[in-house]
């Protein structure tokens, strides 16, 4: 290849408290209340300083010092919302770095859902559009970009996110490159959906996990890592363009500095030079088509399934989900705080916290899990969202059973009034045929 895409995933989510079950509050502050805010900050705080700083003021040297030797460095974020509401609580010099990231105009910032959420695997996208919008116009808020490329969260990609992600405008869209939907094709390509003109850029995981999981394995054969290996392995691979994608805290946090991982990072862009290899932007490929495709099912970069399982594999999981689905249209019947907080529910990461599995993936996440087990996690999310959807139950004088839309056997929204019924016939058309259902229902309410 001669062509090398880079970037980044910038997350932090608000954390449930880790005692909400054992030491539950009932009076004051709402998000104090669900949400662990010394937690986050603790980390926020040691990752701004073993990664955060330090990486991004390597970025931007490297940029410069790329400009004054007549090279492009270029590398692009994909940052979520939660991310940057903890950065301007606790490290504006973060955001202010990426700033001045977006003023060389050698960096993209991508589309991610705001809440780094889950909702894209629901039958009603509704809240999944949402919080993409609201996602775009932070972006261009913060950076003055209008973000062309979307990165679902976690790589959760399936034909149906990618005709949606087409509808409201991207051009193109980062996936997973796993062999069981690539069948044979290679990674190192640019595709375009055949149902849409949307472009899939395809992560190599191999490539991109050298750095990620094995930089700092003593035990790996190709340890050490260096700058002048790695482009050297990207120029041997076939293909047209590569694309490496890993977490941001890869760089000083799950690789401590004295490892070498910063270095590494300093000098890749020198190294890609030498090897003749162009730092690209997905914006800059995503017209280069090299073929189309379809997917086969759903896809993410999460453990050796690469599917949605690691956050909607196991019946805590589908539990917590379904609470979280339940409470919606009374968070957004009550709004404010209450929505907000709602919506913090929805982020990935407190279903990945409750993940079951063996070997390498469960280590994985018990290394990433704010909680003591999957168990635990459970304990304390599933009661933190019982706690909270029955206090909106009660404001709302709710004393019915909630009525639970269907399409296709699944099950979609969730009312608890004839407003909130009403509502998503109104954004759902699809679910016109219920609105037969509605009378029977609320007699059937007052009866009981």
């Amino acid at each position: 290849m001669n062509k090398l895409t880079v970037g980044f995933e910038v997350h932090q989510p608000f954390r449930i408290r880790r005692d909400m079950f054992w030491n539950p509050i009932y009076r004051g502050y709402l998000e104090e209340r669900f949400i662990d805010m010394k937690v986050n900050r603790e980390i926020f705080e040691k990752v701004r300083r073993r990664c955060y700083v330090p990486a991004t003021s390597i970025i931007l040297e490297e940029i410069e010092r790329g400009e004054e030797e007549g090279r492009d460095v270029k590398f692009f974020f994909s940052i979520s919302g939660t991310f940057l509401e903890q950065a301007e609580k606790w490290g504006r010099d973060v955001i202010e770095l990426f700033q001045q990231l977006s003023y060389t105009h050698n960096v993209e910032f991508l589309a991610q859902t705001y809440y780094h959420s889950v909702t894209s695997m629901w039958e009603d996208l509704t809240e999944w559009r949402d919080q993409v919008k609201e996602h775009a116009e932070l972006i261009k808020s913060y950076f003055k970009q209008t973000p062309r490329t979307f990165e679902n969260t976690e790589l959760l990609t399936n034909n149906r996110i990618i005709d949606e992600v087409g509808k409201m405008g991207f051009n193109a869209i980062l996936s997973e490159g796993i062999e069981r939907e690539l069948r044979g094709k290679s990674p190192n390509y640019v595709y375009k959906h055949k149902d849409s003109d949307v472009s899939i850029l395809f992560r190599n995981y191999r490539l991109s996990d050298d750095i990620a999981f094995r930089f700092s394995n003593k035990a790996w054969d190709q340890y050490p890592l260096t700058a002048d290996k790695f482009s050297s392995w990207v120029k041997s691979t076939p293909g047209q363009n590569g694309l490496i994608f890993v977490d941001y805290e890869t760089f000083g946090e799950h690789h401590d500095q004295s490892t070498g991982i910063l270095e590494f990072l300093r000098w890749l862009p020198s190294s890609l030079n030498r090897e003749g290899i162009s730092m690209t932007l997905p914006k800059e490929v995503s017209k280069d088509v090299y073929d189309n495709f379809e997917f086969h099912g759903t896809t993410s970069w999460a453990d050796i399934r690469k599917d949605e399982s690691s956050w909607l594999g196991n019946i805590m999981q589908w539990a917590y989900d379904d609470m979280v689905r339940r409470s919606e249209m009374p968070s957004k019947e009550l709004g404010k705080e209450r929505l907000k907080l709602w919506k913090y529910f929805t982020t990935s990461d407190n279903y990945y916290y409750m993940f079951l599995g063996e070997g390498g993936p469960a280590e994985v996440h018990s290394y990433f899990n704010a909680f003591g087990s999957p168990i635990d996690a459970f304990i304390n999310e599933f009661f933190a969202i019982n706690v909270f959807l029955d206090e909106e139950l009660h404001k709302l004088n709710v004393k019915n059973e909630p009525y639970f839309f269907t399409s296709m056997d699944k099950r979609s929204s969730v009312a608890w009034n004839q407003k909130e019924f009403m509502e998503i016939l109104k954004r759902e058309p699809k679910f016109k045929s219920h609105e037969a259902n509605l009378r029977r229902w609320l007699d059937d309410a007052q009866e009981n």
